[in-house]
């Protein structure tokens, strides 16, 4: 078993990992960064023929939302090998400004913004607030895309008061997603020329009124955004902005046991991935498969999205230009890791879950289970990672959601089916999934990193050891 400082140290590269993202976009260009700095090549997927080789190391973005990363194990052979896929997603509930965002109300201005996904927005409330994502910028005539990131905090929901709520609403607590979760931006008063500021003459104050009611944004925010980028402000035609926890993640606890941050859900698993497909061996008999991608918190039903044809296209191209043409057979030697975080029992509430399957912090990797196919695990799936949890000497624990529960999914089941290959969904344990902030446990970042890397490196002859298939 790892020694604490250990996973010590491996939760804190994942928070090193998590400061980097506060967007799908930012999370891409930190996984692009990491899989660079090993050496992995970039391939385009408007390139009508790739170069792929044994023993290469490549990576394919869609969007710059979602990734798709691949070594070519040296040994791979065609009528014997397989895949060992890990998919996880790049998305996370958040707040994301609206293409009509400028509001002002009762002397403030406020930025409009769209609920994305199922969060759990109380706890949005009283968090200094910055923004992250993809703006579209026009340099004469040309448009190109840059990411932007504003830690700074820009904006706070502010709670009502406790005196101005009934005790029935306070117990309710009933957030109205359209008309509560509005951020305040500044004050009006602030933001405007007034008669007596120095330089403001009546032709500067009219030209500054012009300026701002014919944007659809506040031109004080495009100005942020501007002096970031290094372009003016009209030269920004569309953005992409997710709204993001402005405070640092941080290690918690006397003993730095917990991690607490916001996206945990599910950077935490793309991170695993990915570090793990960095330090994979490329003499693997097989090939190793990284992926990551947007929109699973809505369905995954997008151009970026695990639903659509971004892996099998991926796959497709990496095969023709292999010379592989029996794609059926090596699928059937192939195996998926869907990884997402999975609940935690929690002290406060260890009534939400099922008795004989409260999974823990600290113990373990979680595999999934769920009879009506939530969850794409089988017998034959648990068991090959239960045994290649034996190998790497990695904890693990077995999750199923009460009957009288709701049950979330995760890219497993689809690719599974999308793919016909064998499945099984598995992560880490967590508190406050879908929160503006989540909690997880800094050993079990390193047992699932662990699990990922052991995945690569014995799924073969593990494999071979399982007579049933």
């Amino acid at each position: 078993m790892a020694t604490n400082q250990v996973m010590k140290a491996s939760a804190k590269r994942f928070i090193n990992f998590v400061e980097q993202t506060g967007s799908p976009y930012h999370t891409v260009k930190a996984c692009t960064d990491a899989l660079s700095a090993k050496g992995f090549k970039e391939l385009r997927e408007n390139e009508s023929n790739w170069t792929v080789e044994k023993g290469g190391k490549y990576f394919v973005t869609r969007n710059g939302a979602s990734i798709v990363a691949f070594v070519v194990g040296k040994q791979f052979d065609a009528q014997k090998s397989g895949l060992a896929m890990i998919a996880a997603h790049t998305d996370s509930p958040c707040l994301r400004v609206r293409p009509n965002s400028n509001i002002e109300k009762h002397g403030f201005k406020q930025i409009g913004v769209s609920t994305y996904g199922g969060g759990l927005w109380h706890t949005w409330f009283d968090r200094p607030l910055g923004m992250a994502g993809k703006v579209v910028v026009r340099e004469g005539n040309i448009l190109k895309e840059q990411l932007l990131e504003i830690r700074k905090p820009l904006m706070i929901i502010p709670n009502l008061a406790i005196h101005l709520g009934t005790a029935e609403e306070r117990k309710a607590f009933a957030v109205n997603a359209e008309t509560h979760l509005q951020p305040i931006f500044c004050s009006k008063m602030k933001d405007e020329p007034t008669d007596w500021a120095e330089g403001t003459g009546e032709a500067e104050k009219k030209k500054a009124k012009i300026d701002k009611s014919a944007s659809r944004h506040h031109r004080q925010m495009l100005n942020l955004m501007a002096d970031e980028l290094g372009c003016k402000a009209d030269d920004i035609m569309e953005f992409d902005m997710c709204l993001l926890d402005a405070m640092p993640s941080c290690l918690v606890g006397p003993y730095d046991e917990l991690v607490s941050a916001p996206r945990i859900d599910n950077v935490a698993s793309t991170w695993a991935c990915v570090e793990a497909i960095c330090d994979a061996d490329v003499n693997s008999d097989d090939i190793l498969v990284a992926a990551s991608f947007d929109h699973e918190e809505v369905g995954s039903t997008s151009l970026t999205g695990a639903d659509s044809n971004n892996l099998p296209a991926v796959l497709e191209k990496m095969f023709s230009s292999m010379k592989v043409t029996n794609f059926a057979d090596v699928m059937t030697r192939s195996m998926l890791f869907s990884v997402d975080m999975a609940h935690a029992v929690h002290p406060n509430y260890s009534e939400k879950h099922q008795n004989e399957h409260k999974v823990a912090m600290h113990e373990g990797v979680v595999l999934k289970y769920n009879a009506n196919q939530r969850y794409a695990t089988n017998s034959a799936s648990a068991a090959i990672t239960r045994e290649i949890a034996r190998k790497v000497d990695c904890p693990v624990q077995n999750f199923v959601v009460r009957n009288d529960c709701g049950c979330g999914s995760t890219v497993g089941p689809m690719l599974s089916s999308r793919l016909g290959v064998r499945t099984i969904d598995l992560g880490c344990t967590q508190w406050g999934m879908h929160s503006c902030r989540e909690t997880c446990s800094a050993d079990d970042l390193h047992h699932l990193l662990n699990l990922c890397k052991g995945f690569y490196k014995y799924l073969r002859e593990t494999d071979c050891c399982v007579s049933c298939l």
